[in-house]
């Protein structure tokens, strides 16, 4: 899989080839042949997608080796149309960007966006992308220790039941339902509808969190790729898991005036640390994390705000993470809910009206009529 990851493979139409980041920092030039672009291995599927029902059932060789120790994606200059790619770095952050494979510039129909953060254990971009919501926005799902082209969670597990939601304290009930979570979705990056913004703080062994600085950056990268990409600034939905869920609600009160929507899962050391009051929080947690407590007690005080609507998925279980050097910590209920149809049906329902003015791109480029 090392090897396939090194080959560059030709294949993207000229329309992408033309995408690309404006910033003070310059983007490479087009190579000179424009009509054809390198794409990299999670862009590529031959075929038409794997069917859900191989992806959870046919056998696949599995491996040890971890994604920890793979080399990390190419970076391009330019953006891909249904692809997930590392970036030019902006203000010398690094970040990876997604757009959907249908996108245009047309401003009468922008685009929702996602600014998705780290953990510390996502703070190398193989890794990231090995789970959670980067792995998602795929073509290609398999990893260097699944070779399936379609990510399917144990297909013998309940990993769609969670605790019935309540309006009163602990806000959830002892009861279950399904939640229609799917184990498997495979053609997620093929029809997701917003563009996806995944910057880099920190890597290697340094420890730093979403510092200051690094949300300044981030928001930055955002406001470069709203501009440059037909992004909606008022449908902003920052989203993290762990101590990327902590920077989600850190970006949420700083940015407050930018952001529609936070989604935070796996969380159990974030809290309400600022003035969060009217933002939409989505908390996901499963019963079996060792942290439970502290994401319990994250909603309990998201509800106690002024005002803002919280939710709250506490799943039974979760699946183990997918990598195979992390099988021994906590479950990820990441895993899961982001390729809930629920998850951004309910992100999507919220809107930031001003978000343009906020974001200082002025005015549409138009009148809406009616």
């Amino acid at each position: 899989m090392a090897l396939a990851r090194k080959a560059a493979v030709a294949a993207l139409a000229g329309c992408a080839a033309s995408l690309s980041v404006h910033s003070g920092q310059a983007p490479d030039p087009a190579p000179a042949s424009t009509a054809r672009m390198t794409t990299q291995w999670s862009e590529t599927r031959l075929g038409p997608p794997m069917s859900v029902s191989d992806a959870c059932s046919v056998p696949w060789n599995f491996s040890t080796q971890s994604e920890w120790k793979e080399p990390d994606p190419i970076t391009f200059p330019h953006a891909g149309l249904g692809a997930r790619r590392v970036m030019t770095a902006i203000n010398g952050m690094s970040y990876q960007l997604y757009l959907p494979p249908k996108w245009n510039n047309n401003s009468l129909h922008p685009y929702p966006v996602h600014i998705d953060l780290h953990s510390h254990g996502e703070r190398k971009w193989t890794l990231k992308n090995s789970q959670g919501f980067a792995r998602m926005l795929a073509r290609n799902q398999s990893t260097s220790f699944d070779n399936r082209s379609c990510w399917c969670l144990d297909s013998t597990q309940s990993y769609s039941m969670a605790y019935d939601e309540t309006s009163s304290a602990p806000y959830y009930l002892g009861t279950t339902s399904d939640t229609g979570c799917p184990m498997a979705d495979c053609t997620f990056a093929d029809t997701f509808p917003g563009l996806v913004i995944m910057p880099q703080c920190w890597t290697g062994s340094a420890t730093p969190g979403w510092t200051s600085d690094c949300l300044l950056k981030a928001k930055d990268i955002a406001a470069s790729v709203i501009a440059t990409f037909n992004g909606d600034a008022d449908k902003v939905v920052v989203s993290g898991t762990s101590e990327g869920g902590v920077g989600a609600l850190a970006f949420a009160t700083t940015y407050k005036s930018l952001v529609s929507a936070v989604v935070v899962t796996d969380a159990p050391t974030a809290t309400v640390a600022g003035d969060l009051d009217g933002v939409p929080v989505y908390v996901t947690g499963d019963s079996s994390h060792s942290g439970i407590t502290g994401i319990d007690a994250l909603v309990v005080a998201l509800q106690a705000r002024a005002s803002g609507v919280t939710k709250y998925t506490r799943f039974v279980s979760a699946p183990a993470a997918a990598d195979p050097g992390y099988l021994s910590t906590d479950g990820h209920s990441s895993d899961i809910a982001y390729r809930c149809p629920n998850t951004w049906s309910w992100a999507y329902q919220y809107k930031n009206a001003g978000g343009r003015s906020a974001w200082g791109l002025g005015e549409y480029p138009h009148v809406v009529m009616g």
